[in-house]
C-alpha cells in the first residue's frame, strides 16, 4: 500500500499533539492496514464503579487519570495503562485482553462499548484503504476565473434564503479580514479566541498558509452560499493539525449547541474500533438541533462517526457530474444524502501555500482569498445551507430536514443513493 498521503498527515498530527504533551498512535489491522487513530496509554471506559473494578481486576495497575478539561460529572472515566503491573501493553492489546477475559463480543444494551479507546477525530483522515483526507484533496486555484475577474462561488451563492436560522460550524475557525469582496459571508462570524490565524510572512512577502488553515471559512462559505440570510458561527475546535481528542469534541459541540443554532455542521470524524460507537457520545444531547456530518473519504462503506450515528444527518459527496458518486466518497446504507462534494469553489487564505502531500509536494501557490477544494467536508455544510434555506416561520428544522431527505429519496441515482443538488439559477442546466 502507498501509504505517503496518509504518513504526512499522521507526522503532521503526532508533532501537533506532542507539543501539547498528548502521544497518539496508529492501529492496525490483521492485514496491515490503518484502523483508527488513538491517544496512547489511555482507555476510556464507564464511570460505574463495578465495572471500573472488572477492568481493573483483568488489568492491574490501570487506574483512574485526571486530565485538564475532563469534565467531572461525565458518565466516562479516562483510565491509565502506563503502570500495568504485568508489563506494557499497547491501547489495543490491552482492550483485546479485556475482550477476551470479560467475554465481550459487542456493545451494550444500549448501544456503546463497555471500554474503548480514546480515538482522534481529524480533519485529515487515514483509512484501512485508500489513505485520503477529510478534505479529499489540498486545496487548488481555481481556473474559472478570469485574471483581473473576482471569483464567486461554485454552484453559485442563492440570492436570499435562511432568513432567522443560525447555523453552528465546528472547525478550525475562521480566517480573519477576509476580502469584502466575498460578499456571501456577511453573516459569518466567530468568536473572541475562535480566529483561525495564517503562519508568518515568507521571504516571497506573502503570508504562509498552513496546512488545514481556511478549512472552517471554506465550510462556513459553502453553507451561506445555500443560505446567505443565515447566521453562521464558525468555532475553534481542530487546533492540532486537524485532529482532537474525541472527549474534546463531545465538549466543543455541547458548547456550540448551547448557543442555540438550528443546525451544527461537522466536517470531521473518525473510525472506530471494531467498528462500534464512540463511548464519548454516550450521554451526548442533540435536543431539537440538526447536526450534518461528513461521511469520510475513504470511498469505503465503513461507517465513520459521528456521521453514522442515527441521530446525525450523514452526508456523502456527488462527482462534479451530479450523476456519480465523487471517488472519494464514502457509501453505504448509513449515508443519509449526497451532495455535490468535488470541484467547489469558495472562500478561502490569501497567502503562498506549500502542498505537503504527494503528487503536488513541494510545489507552492498562491492563492487569492478564494480556491477550488473537494470532500465531503463540504458536501455536510452544503446540505446544512439547504435545510437552513428551506426554513421560514412556518417551517421548523425538523419538517425542514424531513423535507430535504423526502426530496433526496425521490430523486435518488441508481448505484449513489438520496440525492439532493445545491441551487441553481433558474433556467440553468
Amino acid at each position: 500500500m502507498d501509504d505517503s498521503v496518509f504518513s504526512s498527515q499522521f507526522l503532521a498530527m503526532h508533532d501537533a499533539f506532542a507539543r501539547n504533551q498528548i502521544d497518539i498512535e496508529v492501529a492496525y489491522t490483521p492485514s496491515g492496514r490503518v484502523d483508527y487513530i488513538y491517544e496512547a496509554g489511555r482507555l476510556l471506559a464507564r464511570s460505574d464503579k463495578k465495572r471500573i473494578g472488572g477492568i481493573a481486576k483483568v488489568l492491574p495497575g490501570v487506574h483512574p487519570v485526571t486530565v485538564p478539561g475532563f469534565p467531572k460529572d461525565s458518565p466516562l472515566t479516562l483510565l491509565s495503562i502506563d503502570d500495568l503491573e504485568e508489563g506494557y501493553l499497547t491501547v489495543p492489546q490491552a482492550l483485546d485482553v479485556l475482550d477476551a477475559r470479560l467475554d465481550i463480543h459487542g456493545p451494550e444494551p444500549d448501544g456503546f462499548p463497555l471500554v474503548t479507546p480514546v480515538h482522534i477525530l481529524h480533519i485529515t483522515q487515514s483509512s484501512p484503504d485508500t489513505t485520503r483526507t477529510c478534505p479529499a484533496t489540498e486545496p487548488e486555484v481555481p481556473c474559472c476565473c478570469g485574471p483581473d475577474q473576482p471569483c464567486a462561488p461554485c454552484p453559485p451563492a442563492a440570492p436570499a434564503g435562511g432568513a432567522g436560522v443560525s447555523i453552528g460550524i465546528c472547525d478550525s475557525g475562521l480566517l480573519p479580514n477576509l476580502p469584502s469582496a466575498l460578499s456571501w459571508l456577511n453573516q459569518v462570524t466567530c468568536g473572541p479566541t475562535d480566529w483561525d490565524p495564517l503562519g508568518p510572512v515568507l521571504p516571497s512577502g506573502l503570508f504562509d498558509i498552513p496546512r488545514y488553515c481556511g478549512h472552517g471559512t471554506f465550510v462556513a462559505g459553502v453553507a451561506a452560499s445555500q443560505a446567505p440570510e443565515a447566521s453562521v458561527y464558525v468555532t475553534k475546535d481542530f487546533v492540532m493539525a486537524g485532529g482532537e481528542r474525541e472527549w474534546v469534541i463531545v465538549q466543543q459541540l455541547e458548547a456550540l449547541i448551547a448557543r442555540r443554532p438550528q443546525l451544527v455542521n461537522l466536517s470531521a470524524g473518525t473510525y472506530s474500533r471494531k467498528d462500534w460507537p464512540l463511548l464519548s457520545f454516550l450521554a451526548f444531547e442533540l435536543g431539537d438541533i440538526v447536526l450534518t456530518a461528513a461521511a469520510g473519504n475513504d470511498a469505503t462503506h465503513r461507517r465513520f462517526y459521528p456521521a453514522a450515528f442515527p441521530w446525525a444527518i450523514a452526508v456523502g459527496a456527488l462527482g462534479a457530474d451530479l450523476r456519480n458518486r465523487a471517488w472519494f466518497s464514502n457509501y453505504g446504507d448509513w449515508v443519509d444524502v449526497f451532495t455535490l462534494g468535488e470541484g467547489l469553489v469558495n472562500a478561502y487564505a490569501t497567502g503562498q501555500y506549500t502542498y505537503l502531500e504527494p503528487p503536488k509536494r513541494p510545489a507552492t501557490q498562491v492563492f487569492d482569498g478564494i480556491a477550488r477544494w473537494s470532500g465531503t467536508s463540504f458536501a455536510a455544510p452544503m446540505v446544512a445551507g439547504l435545510i437552513a434555506a428551506r426554513m421560514s416561520s412556518s417551517v421548523d428544522v425538523g419538517q425542514a430536514t424531513l423535507g430535504l431527505l423526502d426530496e433526496a429519496r425521490q430523486n435518488a441515482i441508481d448505484g449513489v443513493g438520496p440525492v439532493v443538488l445545491p441551487w441553481q439559477p433558474p433556467g440553468a442546466a
